[in-house]
């Protein structure tokens, strides 16, 4: 099965990480992970006055934040066979259309756990996340 993890450099992230690894035998033997990771679509009012090397250069480093430090963990832990996606845009839409490009039986998050007085104020990706994929969805709080 393969596992989409929805990777944005917090601390949630590092929990979903980490309830992975320490769970390993909960997702069978040869699961494959694929790492997400969506940065803000910039403005077209900033991306009209710069190159596309420019823009693609600031998503590349923008995704290098979040990503050296999870390849990093994982590589630690022993778990080297997983694949990235780098994508920009609006995070839940990006995620599952995601999910669906590499034919993801399930979607790790982790999550603030704000409830629902502060998803009714704020939103919440995972929320939107669950709402329109088509797989199942696991939350680590």
């Amino acid at each position: 099965m393969k596992i989409l993890v929805a990777v944005d450099g917090s601390a949630y992230t590092q929990k979903a990480l980490t309830y992975l690894t320490t769970n390993r035998s909960l997702f069978g033997q040869g699961s494959d992970l694929v790492l997400v990771n969506v940065a803000t679509g910039l403005p077209a009012n900033v991306t009209r006055h710069v190159t596309k090397d420019v823009v693609d250069g600031y998503y590349a480093d923008e995704a290098a934040k979040v990503l050296d430090p999870v390849k990093k963990y994982l590589d630690a832990q022993g778990i080297t066979g997983y694949a990235v996606q780098l994508r920009h845009g609006y995070a839940p839409e990006e995620i599952v259309a995601a999910a669906k490009d590499v034919g993801a039986g399930l979607i790790v998050m982790g999550t603030h756990g704000h409830g629902m007085f502060g998803r009714a104020l704020m939103g919440s990706v995972a929320t939107k996340v669950i709402a329109e994929s088509p797989v199942s969805v696991l939350l680590v709080k």
